[in-house]
């Protein structure tokens, strides 16, 4: 009788267990590891897992893809910290002691094929609610479960395609093998992974907000590696950026440690200390780092190639559940330690920005309005500080353009960021001349300047200097219903987004080829000109111009008459009129997903030009387009012979990166790369590499339509390969001793640098090719690089 009761109470006791936590498949629709989750059963499970913990959770949707899937975060804590999760966040912003509890943020599948993550985001929110309510106590943790749904559901609509019934773990089978592009990347094909400091992609922009609402005490990025390696935890590896503290470095080891110890019990092997530094500063590990928190990147084995499971070089098998197991241990013990050590956290957080000394106190910006407003606009997504110079004066300052100290007169227009304040750190990071490298081993770039990126003039300036905070801007629009012309200078991509809204309106516009004056007022070459006599049938002339130009951040000018006190007056051969060509944008194949991603979004979303992208396998249908854009990457000799008779009757043809070797046998471009050492270990090899050094440039052809709008430019070069045209036309080069101004640059590769070829152009029979050698759409943030694409779109070289 005693054992039927006590039967009896294990079976009620087990079945209220159920009720009060169902389980996860109930939740999920199935079993975990078994199967990819696609986007929308993701938000289901998370609706599902708040309706079951309705006072232990909240779901914020923070916006929505390109392609319309719901972007979200899963708030956990306790239900009295989750009624108050404003006043906390509050709290927590004023970085003093009044903060209790530490802010652990998770995000998963940055990079869509890197599947695991997001189904470990599922197992790891739903173990801290059922078996860790202790941590949620004292913890506040934010899970993002896809910062890439484009990109995943790519995968793994693919995945379930492809995928065999019964698992083949054959690596050379079909379901290891995506097709171009893979999931990797978000819909315009970008590396979201490296967008955190330049928020070119709408995912990043909209995360960014929340993010800096919050900025956590802790934030980890979940990815996956090559499916033969293990797995992978902090410590980073070096370079760490000087910004970095010893506690932050400190605090890594402390987490490893701890990864370590769950992984030693089970037998798992992983690694650390190599490969990932701490430098770059647009990743998900050290944009927090640079913000005072703990940012991290977590590597599991498996991506795109891994499946539901594949065999290793070793002979194991590597299944899903394998990968999620182990994300999932280093996902709960980020938390425990973070709630373990709550209070020394939260002290060396808010310790962060304090006390901090710095190279320059100011940083001086000047350029035109546009210019200026495109670098703003970033500052304010950052929650950066400026203002300008309040009182004008003259200081000793460094010039960003000579790389010295000179003496600088600084006055009321110019643009200033101070590091004295919260975001100083980031302040230092994003502006510094000069990136300092504790080992020349990295993942990636080594130079990023934005002055050098944005086009501005610019100086560091150490000393006091008065700033005011009300930053505003001027723009002249004021109409001129009789006037004989609009003018608009073109010196920024507002110029040339300006001239793609009026020209999709039908309005006739002239280039000015040469410089002319009016009155006091110089207007350099490239100055759009907008008759009202060749545009008299449209009737709303004047509110189509002052629209465009209000939207698009510009200055133009009303003119009273065609005659010029310096220069040709409006009638004049010198003004041509400017016709939008049929563009074509290449892909598939063996070009870069990532460069086309990179010019797609800037067709698209930057200047709205309608264009056709299409495959190198429908070259045979290219005759109707004017200009053809190639990508980085590689064609096959069938290709290249299609182009060519494209080419000869007229065809503009814009070379990208290496691309620039597909023409090397037939065409007048020739390369000097550097002799490969095959015996050479991974650090010798760096001898001659380039990884992201900025280079100033000679304009060697200051009257080519190529380089309206500059006076002067910097290269962010990746390659070492020195490219050179036999008797076309070079634009833009390095000088003869070139040397980099920032960035790494092996010695090899340093002395194989001068005289190389930036930019050029090579005609061929009616057309032409437009070399640009190193790539300018750069992830989308060079910013300074975009103006040489558009006058390659708008603007005819003969």
């Amino acid at each position: 009788m005693k054992k039927f009761i006590l039967l009896t109470i294990l079976f009620l006791s087990s079945n209220a267990f159920s009720q009060e936590f169902p389980s996860l498949k109930s939740l999920l629709g199935h079993e975990i590891g078994l199967e990819f989750t696609r986007h929308h059963e993701v938000i289901s499970f998370y609706e599902n897992l708040h309706n079951t913990f309705e006072n232990e959770s909240k779901i914020l949707e923070y916006g929505e893809t390109n392609e319309g899937r719901k972007l979200i975060l899963f708030f956990m804590s306790s239900e009295e910290n989750v009624k108050s999760l404003d006043e906390l966040r509050n709290i927590h912003s004023l970085r003093d002691s009044s903060s209790k509890l530490p802010i652990i943020w998770l995000s998963y599948n940055v990079h869509g094929n890197e599947s695991s993550a997001t189904e470990s985001a599922i197992l790891t929110a739903y173990k801290l609610l059922t078996e860790h309510k202790d941590w949620l106590k004292e913890t506040i943790v934010i899970i993002d479960p896809c910062l890439n749904p484009d990109g995943r559901d790519r995968y793994v609509n693919f995945f379930k395609q492809y995928g065999s019934i019964t698992e083949n773990i054959d690596p050379s089978s079909i379901e290891h093998k995506e097709p171009w592009p893979g999931g990797r990347f978000n819909h315009y094909l970008f590396d979201l992974n490296r967008d955190w400091a330049w928020l070119t992609q709408v995912e990043s922009q909209q995360r960014i907000k929340v993010y800096n609402q919050w900025l956590p005490h802790v934030h980890v990025d979940f990815h996956e590696q090559g499916y033969n390696e293990p797995y992978y935890f902090p410590p980073a590896a070096e370079p760490f950026h000087e910004i970095i503290t010893d506690w932050q470095r400190e605090f890594q080891e402390r987490i490893g440690k701890n990864h370590a110890k769950y992984f030693d019990k089970e037998g798992w092997l992983y690694f650390s200390k190599e490969i990932f530094d701490l430098l770059y500063p647009s990743y998900g590990d050290t944009y927090p780092m640079y913000n005072g928190a703990i940012g991290m990147t977590y590597e599991q084995a498996g991506s795109g190639r891994a499946g539901k499971s594949v065999r290793t070089n070793l002979g194991d098998t590597l299944t899903l559940k394998d990968r999620i197991d182990h994300h999932v241990t280093t996902g709960l013990s980020t938390v425990e330690v973070s709630f373990q050590n709550k209070k020394e956290l939260i002290e060396n957080y808010n310790a962060f920005s304090l006390n901090r000394k710095y190279k320059y106190d100011h940083y001086i910006l000047r350029g035109a309005n546009d210019k200026l407003q495109k670098i703003i606009n970033l500052l304010r997504a950052h929650d950066i500080e400026f203002g300008h110079v309040a009182k004008e004066g003259v200081a000793n300052a460094w010039s960003f353009d000579s790389q010295s100290q000179e003496t600088l007169k600084y006055t009321t227009s110019d643009l200033v960021v101070s590091t004295n304040q919260p975001k100083g750190p980031m302040v230092e990071v994003l502006f510094e001349p000069q990136t300092y490298l504790s080992d020349s081993l990295t993942y990636d770039i080594t130079a990023w300047s934005l002055p050098y990126a944005y086009g501005l003039d610019a100086h560091g300036f150490k000393g006091d200097l008065e700033v005011s905070d009300n930053w505003s801007q001027s723009f002249e629009r004021n109409p001129m219903p009789n006037c004989y012309a609009y003018l608009c200078k073109w010196n920024s991509m507002n110029s040339a987004a300006f001239l793609q809204s009026i020209l999709s309106q039908n309005i006739a516009v002239k280039v000015a080829e040469k410089e002319f004056q009016i009155e006091d007022e110089v207007f350099p070459v490239g100055t759009l000109v907008i008759p009202r006599g060749i545009n008299k049938d449209i009737a709303e002339f004047d509110e189509i111009l002052q629209g465009a130009a209000k939207d698009s951040w510009i200055d133009i000018h009303p003119v009273a008459s065609g005659y010029v006190s310096k220069g040709k007056d409006f009638g004049s051969s010198s003004y041509n009129e400017i016709f939008l060509p049929q563009v074509g944008v290449l892909s598939g194949g063996d070009l870069s997903p990532l460069n086309t991603g990179e010019i797609w979004h800037f067709f698209e979303k930057e200047l709205a030009v309608p264009f056709r992208m299409f495959r190198v396998s429908e070259l045979d249908r290219i005759d109707e387009l004017d200009l053809i854009v190639l990508p980085e990457g590689e064609l096959s000799a069938s290709a290249l012979e299609q182009l060519k008779p494209w080419i000869e009757n007229g065809g503009r043809l814009l070379v990208f990166g290496d691309a620039s070797y597909n023409f090397v046998a037939d065409f007048d471009i020739s390369v000097r790369d550097i002799d490969p050492d095959y015996s050479a270990t991974e650090r010798e090899e760096l001898s001659g590499l380039i990884t992201g050094a900025i280079y100033k440039c000679d304009l060697l052809a200051k009257s080519s339509p190529l380089t309206f709008g500059y006076e002067g430019y910097y290269s962010l070069r990746q390659s070492a390969s020195n490219f050179s045209l036999k008797n076309g036309k070079t634009v833009l080069s390095l000088s003869e001793n070139a040397q980099q101004v920032s960035g790494f640059v092996g010695s090899k590769a340093a002395d194989n640098q001068g005289n190389a070829m930036i930019l050029g152009i090579e005609n061929y029979g009616k057309g032409e090719l437009i070399y640009f050698c190193d790539n300018p759409l750069f992830r989308g943030f060079w910013e300074n690089g975009k103006l040489l694409v558009a006058n390659a779109l708008y603007f005819d070289n003969d």
